[in-house]
């Protein structure tokens, strides 16, 4: 989820940082420079890295609500945004236009609350059918940040516990949001789940960008892509794809390398990198995207510079039983 929203975030500035689309020959990236000191990975020698203002994005606080029956009532998601508050509110807006004119059975209202001494703005969108459900949507801003807060549910009144909590979580000095506990009821996604998006790289080429991620309490990929095939071909609605997963080592632990290129009508293509690296740090993760009509040697190197710091610790061996007196 934080790599699509560092794609928007991307997606946002490329129009006035990017090359202009007329240079069609750009010079391929120098190979990256050698580490200098600890660092997660080695940049391209030529691109340059967006300020911390646009890359300050932090999803936490990810709760599942009570048991009823086989699913969950509820889902409770914080994150902060590194844009104006106004660009939220305008989307939102346009969200809730669309949904009053549409055939579904919806209805909207927009409401303001009180939050750590100021107002946010509150949209509510209930959803009718035989699952119905009240999606709100709460968003803040403090210092040219915007702090969103999205709970879903299906009764008709709040939980009073998850008001609290969201009426509690105040911005930090540094701009995050505070660890909290989820509420009586409440249990968390996974503990101590918790993504930040580290860095945004724009290339010397249209199109081309590097995203790098970083992620507390996330489960362990190799079990996964120990399933997955080494490579899979496929068309959806007409657009084309090829995956592959290679299994290289990071500055020496074993991690993740995933190339997915998709073409669409009548034949361009985009290829979508990623590269992860699990450590005692979190689990990183570096995307690479660019059309797929040209590819970085550079920013190829780049990738498995890599390195998600101290490898995790072995699982110790199980102790022999004892017999049975």
């Amino acid at each position: 989820m934080k790599s699509l929203y560092a794609l928007l975030v991307g997606a946002f500035v490329l129009a006035s940082a990017l090359p202009s689309s007329a240079q069609t020959t750009p010079v391929p990236s120098p190979a990256p420079a050698p580490l200098a000191s600890p660092a997660t990975f080695a940049a391209p020698a030529d691109w340059v890295q967006l300020p911390r203002g646009f890359t300050l994005t932090e999803i936490k606080n990810i709760w599942q609500g009570p048991k009823m029956g086989k699913t969950r009532n509820g889902l409770f998601a914080q994150t902060v945004l590194p844009i104006p508050s106004g660009i939220v509110g305008a989307l939102l807006v346009q969200l809730r236009n669309a949904l009053a004119h549409s055939k579904s059975k919806l209805k909207t209202t927009t409401t303001t609350a009180k939050i750590c001494g100021s107002t946010a703005s509150v949209l509510t969108v209930g959803v009718g059918g035989s699952k119905p459900a009240i999606i709100e949507t709460t968003t803040l801003s403090q210092r040219g940040l915007t702090y969103a807060t999205i709970y879903v549910r299906a009764a008709a009144a709040p939980d009073p516990g998850i008001e609290s909590a969201l009426r509690s979580a105040c911005p930090l000095p540094n701009g995050g949001l505070p660890d909290m506990s989820p509420p009586c009821g409440w249990n968390a996604v996974q503990k101590g789940l918790d993504f930040e998006l580290a860095g945004i790289w724009l290339g010397n080429a249209p199109l081309q960008m590097m995203t790098l991620l970083q992620a507390r309490g996330f489960p362990n990929l190799m079990s996964a892509a120990d399933m997955a095939p080494q490579s899979t071909t496929g068309t959806q609605h007409q657009v084309k794809y090829r995956v592959s997963v290679q299994r290289p080592k990071f500055c020496g632990t074993p991690g993740l390398l995933v190339s997915a290129q998709f073409t669409v009508p009548p034949g361009f293509g985009m290829t979508y990198s990623m590269a992860a690296a699990q450590g005692m740090d979190g689990t990183f993760l570096l995307a690479y995207l660019h059309p797929s009509s040209y590819t970085d040697a550079g920013a190829q190197q780049s990738m498995r510079t890599l390195c998600g710091g101290a490898p995790l610790p072995s699982p110790s061996p199980s102790g022999s039983p004892l017999p049975f007196p």
